[in-house]
């Protein structure tokens, strides 16, 4: 049991030390992953918030916790709001800039703030630098994250063996990345190449493991140089027949050898190139103090190859995703038939079951915890506590948000929102609307026609005009239309928001989601989600959906729906399974 109050004392007691006015608290960890244990997210250590994004700014005197419209509810249910505010961030800012502006706005009493030089990316240090420097406010870079040494946990440490994927899944061998990227490297002028980002060096590799919570990705640095990539990773998870398969382009070392001893060997100068938005400013420092040329990446080669599924990780997604499906519907009619025999289920009995149907179906892990939520709690956007004491009645909305990895490590995740039934229950008109204007939306979603340079930003844009028309009262959406999927299960490029960030150019092998949805704190909430791929036809890039679960009946209102919304549920629903 954490004594949050003693922590958030100690805390403060760090920071009277260091002359610290404000300690900004981060919830990621070194490698900047979205999905950090709990023990080792300092963030949820001193706050209680379990959600997977919010930071947190501390002052002797108040603690703000900042976050997106998906934990507007869960954050307020979570902390303890005597001792803690909820910032809840709107769709026209980020919660990082929300933070930063809030600093700014308490800048008359700070001299100095202190933040984790492990946890900000070398980008996201500069925004900070950015507001801070205009307000002569002094930056405190720290090796050591003092909420988690005040916290003192006992840390143990998960080795196990990585596990090569076949090039009938991945579609290319490692080693043919790798010339691709070392030939763009070449193309811009970059001798040597620091990758930081987890997801990357998984694809490049076609390595995949499951030391992380929610991810098939390791935990490793590399460099790639004119020649060779240089893993740094713990070499108890590297087989012989890793070392074999992957052959001497591939050279695997300690990970508690640090990578900048390689970089300051080499005497000559040469041009470093690095991802400033994934590399953690800590490691950023160690280039800047070498006497090479540092090159600034905004998206790295391998990202953008990482974003364009080839034909045979297609080939593998499809077969994921029909297994996905099959876990859906079997949980649905589960639940179902378990209320026609008057049964009890919990949502915790519920989520239960749908993780051991991913098990059944082949499953390495969960993309993320299953979002079970029914009644009004569908109204927590990402709703990961399923109550053991809150029991699934006939005639209450359930939604259901999961998804897994199975054997290539890519991520699949769906959204389904449904009418829990027995034969003698039937959805009353409030559900039905809701339902039906949320579906009136996906379906100009996942029916979007393309051009050359549509960008998500243009698909959000029309799914959300969409959502808005006729919105009842109350209900709003709060989160963007959609995010990219692979081996993480959100995935950058490309994303689908009303945001600068969602005006990449979308392109063919692209895999994303579209799910909108609407959602009342006093009434409940309604998403439908699908996984799609851009695929190019005659010429002509369309939407393909690797989702294939059907829609629920039981809560479409057709009158609500236009002709042309008509026709495009009637081919899906042809087409789908279940």
């Amino acid at each position: 049991m954490i004594n949050r109050e003693a922590l958030i004392e100690k805390t403060r007691l760090f920071m009277k030390k260091e002359k610290l006015n404000i300690l900004i608290v981060f919830s990621t960890d070194e490698y900047l992953n979205e999905y950090v244990a709990l023990d080792d997210n300092a963030r949820y250590l001193l706050t209680g918030f379990s959600g997977s994004t919010g930071d947190v700014i501390i002052t002797p005197a108040d603690i703000f916790l900042f976050v997106d419209g998906r934990y507007h509810l869960q954050a307020d249910e979570e902390v303890n709001n005597s001792l803690i505010t909820v910032v809840k961030v709107g769709m026209d800012k980020s919660p990082q800039t929300a933070l930063y502006e809030k600093i700014a706005e308490l800048s008359d009493h700070i001299a100095k703030v202190g933040i984790v030089s492990k946890k900000i990316s070398c980008g996201g240090f500069r925004k900070l630098l950015d507001v801070l420097s205009k307000k002569n406010i002094i930056i405190k870079e720290l090796d050591v994250d003092p909420v988690i040494e005040a916290a003192d946990k006992l840390k143990t440490k998960k080795v196990s063996e990585l596990r090569l994927i076949p090039n009938e899944i991945s579609g290319m061998s490692a080693e043919e990345k790798l010339k691709l990227i070392i030939k763009n490297n070449h193309k811009n002028y970059i001798d040597v190449l620091v990758v930081t980002k987890l997801e990357e060096i998984a694809y490049l590799t076609n390595l995949r493991g499951n030391e992380i919570s929610y991810s098939s990705s390791f935990k490793t640095k590399a460099l790639i140089n004119s020649e060779k990539c240089f893993i740094f990773t713990d070499l108890r998870k590297i087989t012989p027949e890793i070392r074999e398969k992957l052959g001497n382009k591939f050279v695997f070392e300690n990970e508690d050898a640090d990578f900048s001893k390689d970089l300051e060997k080499i005497h000559e100068q040469i041009n470093i190139g690095y991802d400033l938005n994934s590399m953690n400013l800590h490691d950023c420092r160690k280039l800047e103090r070498l006497n090479h040329k540092l090159v600034e990446i905004k998206e790295s080669s391998i990202a953008q190859m990482k974003a364009v599924k080839n034909r045979q990780e297609l080939e593998h997604f499809y077969e994921c995703f029909l297994k996905t499906d099959i876990v859906v519907n079997r949980a649905i009619c589960w639940l179902n038939q378990n209320l026609e025999h008057g049964r009890q289920i919990s949502e915790k009995d519920f989520s239960d079951k749908v993780k051991s149907l991913f098990s059944e179906e082949g499953a390495f892990g969960l993309s993320f915890e299953p979002i079970v939520a029914s009644g009004r709690n569908t109204a927590f956007i990402h709703y990961t506590k399923a109550d053991p004491e809150k029991f699934i009645k006939s005639g209450e909305l359930v939604l259901l948000d999961c998804g897994a990895y199975f054997e290539g490590g890519y991520a699949t995740d769906i959204t389904r929102t449904f009418l829990a039934k027995d034969k003698e229950t039937f959805a009353n008109s409030k559900q039905k609307e809701i339902y039906t204007r949320v579906l009136k939306a996906f379906l100009h979603g996942i029916n979007f026609e393309l051009e050359e340079n549509t960008t998500g930003f243009d698909i959000d844009k029309e799914v959300r005009e969409i959502i808005n028309q006729e919105k009842p009262e109350g209900f709003n959406f709060s989160h963007g239309t959609g995010h990219g999927v692979g081996i993480s299960v959100h995935e950058s490029p490309p994303r689908l928001g009303p945001s600068e960030a969602s005006e990449t150019k979308l392109l063919s092998g692209m895999c994303f989601t579209i799910e909108p949805g609407l959602y009342c704190d006093e009434w409940g909430g309604v998403r439908i989600e699908n996984t799609v791929s851009i695929i190019e036809q005659n010429g002509k890039m369309e939407i393909k959906s690797l989702t294939k679960a059907k829609l629920d009946d039981n809560l479409i209102d057709k009158d609500l729906l236009t002709e042309q919304e008509k026709i495009w549920l009637e081919n899906y629903q042809k087409q789908a399974i279940g």
